[in-house]
């Protein structure tokens, strides 16, 4: 075996081989060498490595500088003399994971199990697909952290506190599955502080909003406005509801799974119903609103912008329509029970924000109450303790 110095120049004037490889091997640095193909030249380190000969790729010339190359050589011997075993961990590095398989297996063995699958989903469709090709090992802390800004920024600090929980939850599940052994990149991040939102239509708002239904060129869109307002459903029920669950001669929409994880029944509002008859029924596809081949329509939010810019209420979220639902109900004195079943909640206390938007049972007992009070006060007989005490002071 013929060794040379290796030099950038001696490294220039290579004539690469027609088919196979040549190498080019350092006389000073054992094991260090430059391999020529008909397309590149590289850099490689050859040591035998608990008994096994292996040869690691160091990195590419010219990108890769002869000193860079020989310097990582050095480094990589030195690791190989205190027991370590480069080469194998090139190799894992190389068979790890991305994030796209972590989803495919978030998807088929933990998503079924949730009751609120479709909002992890939506999730990573919208503020992770663009990590699918990543290592998981290569998302980092920073990187986490930077997109929680950057959501809750642009987007609601709901959105990204929830988005944090779907990654933690995604990298624990994949070390407990054995596919990833480091520090859970989305653990300890502060959330941001959410304000409970109690956002509601008010009468004026109302008709504002209608007028903009109004001018909606797309039958579609009117519809699913209408049906989130009127019905009190969530958008996504709403988006996924199939004619099949449709009786509109009797007026009911059934809802297999609900985000509680239970059917809902709800019955249809005279006026709901015939918007829907006039609705358009899409061939080979089984859902009111279709979207792209059978599936549903997705892409409600950019419609929605110009919707309710339109009606000059910029801060309306899709979701405060299912709050007006409620507090139109409770200021018509509707029971929170009543609204618990109108709007499918699985917990009272969930309902319980719409108990203040009724406030005529608390005003009649303040009124009445303040009543018995002046009443008390003015009865009061003037030989009480209080008013001789008063006199003895006048005195």
């Amino acid at each position: 075996m013929i060794r040379v110095k290796l030099t950038k120049r001696l490294i220039d004037s290579i004539i690469p081989p027609e088919s196979g490889q040549v190498f080019m091997r350092d006389r000073s640095l054992i094991g260090f060498a430059v391999r020529v193909t008909h397309g590149s030249k590289s850099f490689i380190l050859e040591r035998r490595i608990h008994g096994r000969a292996r040869r690691i790729t160091l990195g590419a010339y010219p990108p890769m500088t002869i000193e860079d190359a020989r310097g990582r050589a050095e480094t990589l011997i030195g690791e190989i003399a205190r027991g370590g075993d480069p080469a194998q961990e090139l190799l894992d590095r190389k068979r790890e994971l991305t994030f796209a398989d972590l989803e495919q297996m978030y998807r088929t063995r933990h998503l079924p199990k949730k009751r609120s699958r479709y909002n992890d989903e939506w999730m990573l469709d919208t503020y992770l697909a663009g990590w699918r090709t990543r290592k998981l090992s290569g998302i980092s802390r920073k990187d986490v952290i930077g997109l929680h800004e950057q959501v809750g920024q642009n987007h609601s600090r709901y959105t990204a506190n929830r988005l944090i929980s779907l990654l933690r939850k995604m990298y624990n599940l994949a070390r407990s599955w054995g596919i990833f052994t480091q520090e859970n990149p989305a653990i300890q991040i502060e959330f941001f502080h959410e304000e409970k939102r109690e956002r509601f239509l008010h009468p004026e708002e109302l008709r504002r909003l209608f007028e903009s239904l109004k001018q909606e060129p797309n039958i579609f869109i009117r519809t699913i406005i209408l049906m989130l307002l009127l019905t009190g459903a969530r958008k996504s029920e709403v988006l996924r509801a199939k004619w099949e669950n449709l009786n509109l001669a009797e007026g009911v929409w059934y809802i297999p799974v609900t985000k509680s994880g239970r059917p809902h029944t709800i019955p249809l509002p005279t006026p709901l119903i015939e918007v829907l008859r006039n609705l358009p029924i899409t061939a080979d596809n089984p859902f009111l609103f279709p979207g792209r081949g059978n599936g549903h329509f997705t892409n409600l939010q950019h419609l929605w912008n110009q919707l309710r810019t339109r009606a000059d209420l910029p801060d309306l979220r899709l979701h405060d329509l299912r709050r007006s639902t409620g507090s139109w109900l409770a200021g018509a004195g509707a029971s929170l029970p009543l609204i618990g079943r109108v709007l499918g909640h699985s917990q009272p206390a969930v309902t319980q924000i719409y108990a203040r938007f009724d406030m005529t049972p608390i005003r009649q007992a303040l009124e009445a109450n303040a009543q018995r009070m002046l009443q008390a006060a003015t009865s009061m007989p003037p030989d009480t303790e209080e008013s001789k005490n008063r006199d003895a002071m006048q005195q």
